[in-house]
């Protein structure tokens, strides 16, 4: 099997794990969230929390949950998302990233903003 041909064999969890670790480098992600209603009242736990995959032949498409830092802005928030998810994917797999969705599911608040019973 040729190295090209690896490449387009990496499996929907290894994207969706390096899409997390772009994700949380971006400054101003708090934490990536659950995507999944069923995923949350199950509990279920992975690695790749928070991305959702689709991928074809000849595109891939993702869908980033986070949940921003208090303060930021939301648009430039996702644009660097969008960019650092859609660089680290890229350089993975060497197919189009034909969209990076960013979807903000809450915002963090600073300690100093919670009630003390939280």
């Amino acid at each position: 099997m040729s190295e090209k041909q690896a490449l387009n064999k990496i499996s929907e969890e290894i994207i969706a794990m390096t899409a997390v670790r772009a994700a949380l480098s971006v400054p101003g992600v708090n934490h990536l969230s659950d995507n999944n209603l069923i995923d949350r009242i199950v509990g279920k736990d992975t690695l790749a929390k928070g991305i959702k995959v689709s991928k074809d032949k000849e595109k891939i498409t993702l869908d980033v949950f986070i949940v921003a830092d208090y303060g930021v802005k939301i648009p430039q928030l996702a644009w660097d998302i969008q960019t650092a998810v859609k660089e680290h994917v890229l350089k993975i797999t060497n197919k189009k990233i034909s969209a990076v969705n960013i979807h903000v599911q809450g915002v963090a608040l600073p300690k100093r903003f919670r009630r003390n019973d939280e």
